[in-house]
């Protein structure tokens, strides 16, 4: 499984470095950061070093266009970021131009794969879901029309449509029965519309439908790439994702529309965290420290480390650790065999317990509860998805 950058503000050596430690196998690019000369220029860095590069239109912020408070960035330059009226959206009959005009835009950029524009499904039982199938019911004839490149269907999902068990499934067997399929999806899953609690994907339900969407999809031949997953990549790995992405601070690591939302008052530069495989955890450096001297196999034992030991590594040197432990954790999977698969790591996230009890028992406090649920609720959801999946 291919580990992917998302791509945020102020990205300077980040990509070309982890792609010259082989961390990362390429990027998606977003235009909320990157006007059309910047974007060139980023593809062309990206591609002369071998990687992957898609850009993700980011069509479903169009809802806040008339937002008193939107944050989009470099959004409203791009010629094809437009929303129709929603009657048309409703009919249909603006969809095929909207898809046109943001593939014609990654086309003009030289990009050799495409991901098509889609709305957000904020409710299963909506009617941004029968916008949403249309949209990916008529992204590969559109593509077809415009060139011939793999193009992936945009499905964003709120954790809220998943919740809805019924509706959840009622998606499902509408996108098996597209007649004519994309080349693959960009799967986004993101927190309640309004939640200021960014833990709120961390629900058994919700994770187990994420892993379940990759199984769907993928053995029904279609290729998944997960935007803004960061710790849930191996599960999803496990369960047939093609790639998976996270980028370097937490706005991309996990999906809100909050982000295109200005919030108010400023903020502190966020403390620099290792990310420990072991615990299956990003800790504050002077936490890792602390518990590598009571713990020492909660190291990854990967080149990043020393940097955290000696003094305060750059944010560019956090972010290659970041991606680094992930490729490295996601390496063991998938072997080809689910079922053993999901096994093994059911067995890391136990030893993961046993080791965060371990520091809880030498007297360490924090975030140790917080961990301890998210690893629970990670559990969980891997019995669940064993039900949906049949693989009990």
């Amino acid at each position: 499984m291919n580990i992917l950058a998302q791509q945020g503000y102020g990205p300077k050596d980040k990509l070309t470095n982890g792609l010259e430690g082989e961390f990362i196998t390429g990027a998606i690019l977003s235009p909320r950061y990157l006007k059309y000369e910047k974007m060139q220029e980023r593809i062309r860095e990206i591609t002369t070093h071998g990687g992957q590069v898609l850009m993700d239109p980011e069509l479903y912020a169009a809802r806040y266009l008339s937002h008193s408070a939107s944050n989009l960035g470099n959004l409203e330059s791009w010629d094809f970021f437009q929303m129709p009226r929603r009657p048309a959206l409703i009919s249909g009959t603006a969809i095929d131009g909207v898809i046109l005009n943001c593939l014609e835009a990654q086309n003009s950029l030289g990009l050799q794969e495409w991901i098509a524009p889609n709305v957000y499904i904020e409710k299963a039982d909506s009617i941004e879901t029968a916008i949403s199938l249309n949209f990916i019911n008529r992204t590969k004839e559109v593509a077809e029309s415009c060139g011939d490149k793999p193009v992936f269907a945009t499905l964003a999902l709120s954790r809220d449509a998943v919740m809805d068990r019924s509706g959840f499934q009622d998606i499902f067997d509408a996108l098996t029965a597209v007649d004519h399929s994309p080349d693959g999806y960009y799967l986004l899953m993101g927190g309640s519309s309004g939640s200021q609690i960014r833990s709120d994907i961390y629900d058994p339900q919700v994770i187990a439908g994420w892993m379940y969407i990759n199984y769907v999809l993928s053995i029904n031949g279609a290729k998944v790439i997960n935007g803004y997953c960061h710790l849930l990549s191996p599960l999803l790995g496990i369960c047939g994702a093609e790639a998976t992405a996270s980028g370097w601070f937490s706005g991309l690591r996990q999906f809100s529309m909050n982000r295109y939302v200005k919030e108010g008052g400023g903020g502190r530069a966020p403390i620099i965290r290792y990310v420990s495989n072991s615990l299956l955890a990003r800790v504050k450096q002077t936490d890792f420290i602390a518990f590598q001297a009571e713990l020492p196999e909660i190291a990854n034992n990967l080149k990043h480390d020393s940097l955290y030991e000696e003094g305060e590594p750059s944010r560019t040197q956090e972010a290659l650790q970041s991606w680094s432990a992930l490729s490295a954790l996601c390496n063991d999977y998938p072997s080809g065999d689910i079922i053993e698969d999901l096994n093994r790591f059911d067995e890391h996230i136990h030893r993961a317990l046993f080791l965060w009890t371990k520091l809880q028992e030498a007297g360490f406090s924090q975030e140790i509860e917080p961990n301890i649920e998210r690893l629970k609720v990670m559990r969980s959801a891997i019995g669940i998805f064993r039900e949906w999946a049949e693989l009990v």
